[in-house]
């Protein structure tokens, strides 16, 4: 424990899933017992997070919105350019948010707060310092600790307050308060192509707030290496108590947790400069930079990074999963399929940022709105169109169907049975109806 500050820990939701089938309430005391005076959830950051998106789409001025609390979801939208920057809603990360609510509730008081997790979002100067979840679990061990022996509830400790009010695992608001609060949709995609799916979405201009914080890897929002099989965010609300009824943080204590677009990038350069020591463990199975052996020319590899490193995208994850595969299948070293990766991708054409003109769609209201590409945009076009086209033949033959009904049903006599016919022969004499009651008029004196 360090010699500095009090010392808390921010239990993060991989870390909760990392000490199955131990509870959460057993891990917060494995955690009292390895030192810590305070296991704090990071669901209260997600709380605060939750709260101030729905307060921003109250006001917002598009009908789609996209939740961007997660440094892999901001960093896949703006991996090829900043055109979606307008629909993005940018947060700090989950445990960022629940540091700065531990450190404006102590105020005054020096904490070190630790974080347990790995959330790529958690390089902030207010926390001191990062562990893995397995680091954690070491660390019991080490200390000679066991989860399934710690107390299933607290009975000699303060309980504090896990529960949910406004979020979903990730900072996400409740599907109810965003229809409530905001008149608009809650979409989680969960597609292989998230991407795709976002810009129909936008195209569509559906009031929704799209969410793809899971198909991304977020591992707050319960995905990630220790992520449960099926639905990971339900799966790990399913091992907190039951929504509370109203807030569950102190609303005297104001804490921001908005984050514009530029200071999310320079937050993801400076982590990608000065790597933390968590970040290095993370990436220690990452590829490897191509070396100077390597079957490419070295020179040429570096020109061309150096000529497109300001406005190229970054590989999509599916091409960096196939360079792998083929790496294995061909016994070449990952670092040879990277180099020459590389080299086929200056045939490819980027957008520079710098340029002043911005692809736009029109609406059939006249409205311009930004789309991801013009290939995305065709595609819709064209599905939507023949979508329409596979309709009209069907809509056309129900319109000749109902005009030749009717066209028959005015011209076709009515059926006459042979009882009708002898009603209408005979000559039956018709009731008679009593005449109406006289008015009944009061008499006079001189009558009587």
């Amino acid at each position: 424990m360090p010699d500095v500050g009090t010392p808390f820990i921010i239990l993060g939701a991989d870390a909760v899933l990392a000490a199955l089938p131990a509870s959460p309430v057993q891990l917060a005391h494995a955690c009292q017992a390895l030192g810590f005076e305070l296991a704090a959830p990071a669901t209260w950051g997600d709380e605060l997070i939750a709260e101030s998106c729905l307060q921003q789409l109250a006001g917002y001025e598009h009908a789609t919105a996209v939740m961007c609390s997660c440094p892999l979801v901001t960093e896949r939208l703006t991996r090829a350019s900043t055109m979606l920057e307008p629909f993005m809603l940018t947060f700090t990360s989950p445990p960022v948010a629940t540091a700065r609510y531990l450190r404006a509730a102590y105020e005054g008081q020096a904490l070190h707060i630790t974080y347990a997790g790995a959330c790529p979002g958690a390089d902030d100067d207010l926390i001191d310092a990062r562990l893995r979840p397995s680091e954690l679990l070491d660390a019991f061990a080490q200390s000679g600790i066991t989860l399934a022996a710690q107390p299933k509830s607290f009975d000699a400790l303060v309980p504090l307050d896990r529960r949910r009010f406004y979020s979903l695992p990730g900072g996400t608001p409740a599907r109810d308060h965003v229809e409530r609060s905001a008149r608009r949709s809650l979409i989680e995609l969960d597609g292989e192509d998230v991407v795709l799916e976002l810009s129909q979405r936008l195209i569509e201009q559906i009031p929704a707030l799209v969410d793809l914080a899971v198909p991304l890897g977020c591992a707050c929002a319960g995905a990630g290496e220790h992520a449960l099989r099926g639905k990971p965010r339900a799966g790990l609300l399913l091992l907190e108590p039951p929504r509370a009824r109203q807030k569950v943080l102190d609303p005297s204590l104001r804490v921001e947790v908005t984050q514009t677009l530029i200071e999310a990038c320079a937050l993801r350069a400076a982590a990608a400069e000065e790597p933390t020591p968590l970040e290095v463990h993370m990436a220690a199975d990452a590829t490897p930079a191509p070396a100077a052996d390597d079957h490419c020319d070295e020179h040429e590899v570096d020109q061309v990074l150096e000529t497109q490193a300001p406005e190229r995208a970054a590989v999509t994850m599916a091409a960096d999963d196939a360079s792998d595969v083929r790496a294995d299948a061909a016994g070449e070293s990952p670092s040879d399929v990277q180099a020459i990766a590389i080299l086929r991708r200056r045939s490819v054409s980027f957008r520079s940022s710098a340029s002043a003109s911005v692809p736009r769609y029109a609406m059939e209201s006249g409205e311009m709105v930004p789309r991801a590409s013009l290939a995305v945009v065709h595609r819709a076009l064209a599905r939507i169109a023949s979508r329409k086209a596979q309709r009209q033949p069907k809509i056309e033959r129900a319109r000749r169907d109902l005009s030749t009904d009717l066209r028959e049903a005015s011209s076709r006599a009515v059926a006459r049975t042979p009882r009708s016919l002898a009603i209408s022969a005979a000559d039956l004499p018709r009731p008679v109806q009593p005449p109406p009651p006289a008015r009944r008029r009061l008499r006079t004196m001189l009558e009587l």
